[in-house]
This record gives C-alpha cells, sequence and structure tokens, in this order.
C-alpha cells in the first residue's frame, strides 16, 4: 500500500541533516515524501547578500536535493529566516494545517518541541506549531476556513520528531546502507555546508581549541567536513541500538495512549 510522509521543517537543510538518512530509507521503500520548509533561508551565510542567497538555497539547492532524493514536492512558505518566533503560532500552525490535511501522509517528521538546548528560534516556532497542527488537524472546527476550500480533516497516525539534543530518542533508523545518499544530499545545499563549515571554524577559533580541525574546515571544499560530521553523529546514534549508523527520533504514535 502507497505510504505518504510529511516533513515540516524551518530550513532547507533541516531535513537532510536531521532525517536524510530516514527519507533516503524510506523513499527508497515507495513513501511518497512531501516537505514545507517554513522560512526563505534569507540569513544563512556569511558571504552571500541576503537576495542572492534566496534564490540559490531555495530555488536551486533545495530542489536539486528533492530531485536528487526523489522527493515528490518541496515548497516555501517564505517567512523571514531567524524571525519565524515573531509569526503569530495560529498562522503559522494553519499553514502547517493545510500541508497536513493537503498531503494526507501517514507519517509526519518535523523538529521536536519537547528537545532541549535548541538555541535557534525558527526550530523552535516549527517545533511547537507543527505540535500543535498534528495533534488537531483532524478536528474539524481548527482552521474551518480550509474544509470550506475543500481539504477534509486528518488524523496522522504516526509522528517521528527530531533534535540537535538525542536526549529523548526514542526510536532508531538503520541508515547504514543510506549514510553515503545523505552526505551526497547534504553537500548539495552549498550555500548552507559552506556557511556550516565557516561557522565551526569560527567557533573554535574563538574558543581557541581544536587546532587540529582546522585545515579540515574549508569552505572551499566543505564535503570532508560535512562527511566526517554526518557519519560520526550516525556512530554515535548507532552505539545506542546497536547499529554501525543511525537516525534516532522521538516517536509518538496515535494508539499511544492505550500503552
Amino acid at each position: 500500500m502507497a505510504r505518504t510522509a510529511l516533513v515540516l521543517c524551518a530550513h532547507a537543510d533541516d531535513a537532510e541533516f536531521f532525517a536524510g538518512g530516514t527519507l533516503a530509507r524510506m523513499i527508497a521503500e515507495g513513501w511518497t515524501v512531501h516537505e514545507v520548509i517554513a522560512t526563505d533561508n534569507g540569513k544563512g551565510s556569511f558571504e552571500l547578500p541576503s537576495a542572492e542567497l534566496v534564490v540559490q538555497s531555495r530555488d536551486r539547492e533545495a530542489r536539486a536535493v528533492a530531485d536528487f532524493l526523489g522527493k515528490a514536492s518541496v515548497e516555501f512558505l517564505g517567512y523571514p529566516d531567524g524571525d519565524l518566533g515573531a509569526v503569530p503560532v495560529l498562522e503559522l500552525r494553519g499553514r502547517f494545517m493545510e500541508a497536513i490535511r493537503r498531503h494526507r501522509p501517514d507519517r509526519l517528521l518535523t523538529f521536536d518541541a519537547f528537545a532541549p538546548f535548541e538555541p535557534h528560534p525558527d526550530h523552535r516556532a516549527v517545533a511547537w506549531a507543527a505540535l500543535e497542527a498534528v495533534s488537531f488537524s483532524h478536528f474539524p472546527l481548527y482552521h474551518p476556513d480550509q474544509l470550506e476550500g475543500g481539504l477534509r480533516p486528518h488524523l496522522v497516525p504516526e509522528r517521528f520528531y527530531f533534535a540537535k539534543s538525542s536526549l529523548h530518542f526514542d526510536h532508531f533508523v538503520d541508515i547504514g546502507p543510506f549514510l553515503e545518499r545523505k552526505v551526497d544530499a547534504l553537500c548539495l545545499h552549498e550555500s548552507q555546508m559552506r556557511l556550516t563549515v565557516q561557522d565551526l571554524r569560527m567557533g573554535l577559533q574563538a574558543a581557541g581549541s581544536g587546532a587540529e580541525w582546522l585545515p579540515l574546515l574549508d569552505a572551499d571544499h566543505y564535503r570532508p567536513a560535512i562527511g566526517f560530521l554526518v557519519r560520526e553523529w550516525a556512530r554515535r546514534i548507532g552505539e545506542r541500538c546497536g547499529l554501525q549508523a543511525a537516525e534516532g527520533f522521538r516517536r509518538e504514535t496515535t494508539g499511544d495512549i492505550l500503552g
């Protein structure tokens, strides 16, 4: 039976960083995957002006990754990068609820509202709005205008919540066969990977530590650093569940309340 998944995230590279191996595995298994990206990605660079960055990260890189992995669709809501916390929660919740009712997913993947140590306001905003949207998208009196427009309530039976912190992970996906595909997908997000490597380099230099890593952190040749980070993260998560490489999530299903 055909299955559909929906990813709700803040930035163009979020899905690949947190769930790229899982998404690659799901698509290989026949899942139809849709993605909604809340911001315009307009602040994620040390080099590019915002307008150029938006075009590159949104219209070229994100769509190249979608084509590479085989996502069915990717759409940007276009909110200003870094300022998602200023968007009224009911507005963002409504946009996410509309996507849920339109795509009618069997599985939702998004940020975990209850994960600790999350500094990014966009990630926190997506997490709470997505949690509320998936919790009430099957209630017809929430955003009834969507039903008047032809959509129907929809209950998402399974939710995968991802986070920078692995503290609450209770579900693990074997991404061993898809680990290099995750690296390849991330490296297609050129502007974001350049930013990631530059940010890491700046942090080490500011701390006066990690001098041995500085040669690896070259924005013009970012793949070795990104590959190392992805493989090491997958290895550490895999250690918790007896796998060589894994991604972790806090998983919920609609039957959890019954034990």
